[in-house]
């Protein structure tokens, strides 16, 4: 797709068209992350629709949870296969 970046006030902008922002889930005020990812290359993203990654410490978390249920004796493969994880 093929944009054009134009002045808006004192900045220059880029718009996009209702097609894009549908198939980004976007409107008016939406927030969107921004990262050049190589020469010349700009990836925007809509945050909402990111696979959020846990933080280390969520993950430790989560694990030392885990140790507290965990049945003595029992496959821990099986019991965390058994509980969907």
């Amino acid at each position: 797709m093929d944009l054009q970046i134009n002045r808006w006030g004192n900045s220059l902008a880029v718009r996009l068209p209702t097609k894009l922002l549908r198939e980004l889930q976007l409107e008016e005020g939406s927030h969107v992350q921004a990262q050049v990812t190589a020469p010349g290359c700009l990836l925007l993203q809509n945050p909402s629709l990111i696979e959020q990654v846990p933080s280390r410490e969520q993950v430790i978390a989560e694990l030392e949870g885990l140790h507290q249920v965990l049945p003595m004796g029992r496959s821990v493969v099986r019991f965390m296969c058994d509980q969907g994880y």
